[in-house]
Order: structure tokens, then sequence, then C-alpha cells
């Protein structure tokens, strides 16, 4: 549990540090394509994402853990990812990997419900709401706003750099995670990736990756960023829930992780077509 939210904080903090109060501003008088934007990433990939679980027939605990990393979008470290090096938007990548993780704090609990009603057959992770709110708002909104409240006062340079070191320490804090939980969780690993899930997974990611790139309108750079920003998701904020108590000695982390690696393994060719191509601006 406390690595799990030394990665949550870090990663929240490290958001925060990142935005540029000039370039948030801007990006937000584009109404258009962050209607696109929420869309893509709080309306159809967990639609879809619970559909999917639905028709497959997908194991309770698993789909639980699909179905919470749909719900999350929003990762600090989409400005190395979905940035500029992609001929992507980095102004773009940076301000909705802010706005991502703060909506999520609000819609997570308001997608489980809606969903919950939508789909009253397929198994949606129930959080105890006073725990998850005090999770959301002391390891997640705190971090966030210090984050951005401090970067003026540190320069963009030095609110860079620290942004840099705790990508580290989320990217350290998450190894350990992994390495500590595989001895235990390698049969239910295992569970997860031999079955019809892993394909479940790859299914939502790809859907997500065209879903990002057909929405993220005319400009490229936009449908890049957009298109890797839908398929990754927040394992900071759900291993940070499937942590807990009521998901003890079930599939839901190993699940998670399964995720995150599935999807992964699909941004890296995307990445690199992207890269390939000349960027057409430097914004």
């Amino acid at each position: 549990m406390v690595l799990a939210l030394v990665m949550i904080v870090s990663m929240m903090l490290a958001a925060g540090l990142q935005v540029d109060r000039e370039n948030l501003r801007n990006t937000l008088r584009q109404y258009g394509l962050l209607g696109r934007a929420f869309l893509a990433n709080f309306v159809l990939v967990p639609f879809v994402a619970v559909l999917c679980v639905w028709l497959f027939h997908v194991q309770r605990d698993v789909a639980i853990g699909i179905v919470l990393m749909s719900m999350a979008p929003g990762v600090p470290f989409l400005s190395n990812s979905a940035g500029r090096a992609e001929g992507g938007s980095l102004s773009f990548a940076l301000t909705i990997s802010f706005l991502f993780t703060a909506i999520s704090i609000v819609t997570i609990p308001i997608t489980i419900s809606l969903l919950a009603h939508v789909f009253p057959a397929v198994p949606i992770p129930v959080v105890p709401g006073r725990k998850f709110m005090t999770s959301l708002v002391a390891f997640q909104l705190v971090p966030l706003v210090l984050g951005i409240l401090v970067r003026p006062y540190l320069g963009a340079p030095a609110a860079d750099k620290a942004a840099k070191l705790l990508h580290y320490l989320f990217f350290a804090a998450t190894l350990v995670f992994v390495v500590l939980i595989f001895p235990h969780a390698a049969g239910a690993i295992e569970k997860v990736i031999g079955h019809v899930q892993v394909f479940v997974i790859a299914g939502i990611g790809l859907f997500s990756m065209a879903a990002g790139w057909l929405l993220g309108g005319p400009d490229s750079r936009y449908r890049r960023t957009l298109s890797i920003a839908t398929l990754m998701r927040n394992i900071g904020l759900c291993v940070t829930i499937g942590s807990g108590q009521e998901f003890a000695d079930t599939l839901v982390v190993p699940a998670i992780l399964v995720y995150t690696l599935v999807t992964l393994a699909l941004s890296l060719p995307l990445r690199t077509l992207y890269k390939r191509v000349p960027r057409t601006a430097t914004t």
C-alpha cells in the first residue's frame, strides 16, 4: 500500500509541476478539441470496456481491474510519450495530462454509478465512498494543486527537472511494486494472460488509440497526442484502489498490471511510427 501511495503522489505532483498556466489557458480555449478528448477518455473507453467484459464473459475480478483502468485516464509522463518527440503537441500533452487527472477525481465515482445501472449484470468496482474520496483528495488533488502552485516559484527549468525526478521515483516504485508482488501474484497474472482477457484488453487498447486519433481533429499533432493519451491509463490510481482490503486476494491488481503491459506494448510501435514522421510544429 505504501508503494501504491508513492506511485500516485509522485504522479500527481509531477503532473502539477509540468503545468504551464499560459499554455493551460490557451488549450482550455479549444473547446471542441477538449470536448472530443473528454468524450473519448471518459465516455467511450469505459463504455466499450464494460461492453467487452460483458460480451466475452470475463471473470469477475479481471473484469473489475479492466473496467477500473478504463475509467482512469491521465498520466504525468504524457509529455515524454505523446509530446513533441512523437510529432505531437507538447502543450496539449501537458494540459490533458493535468486535466484528465483532475477530472478523473470527480468522474470515477460517477462513472461507476452510471455503468452499474446500464450494465447491472457486469461486475463494476465498488469502492467505499469515504475512503475513496479521502484517497482522491489527499493523495491526488492535493499533490496536483501543490505542484501547480509551486511551479512559478521554482521556475520552469527547475520545475521540469523536479518533475523528471518524480517520474523516476514513480517508475522505481512501480518496479519495486511489481518485483514484490510478482512471486505472490505470478499464478494470478498467468490466469489473466492465459485466457481471453488479454485479447479483450488488447481490443480495448486498439479502440482507445483509434478513438483518440479520430477525435483529435484535423491537426495531426493533436491526433497523435490524443491517440496515445487515450490508450494510456492511470496505473497509480488503479493500484491504489485495487490494493485495498476489499480487493485482497483477488485478480484485480494482476489485471491492472496486465492491462498496463498490454497497452504499453501497443504504444511502442505507434510511438516509433510517429517519430519517423517529421514534426509540423513545436507547440
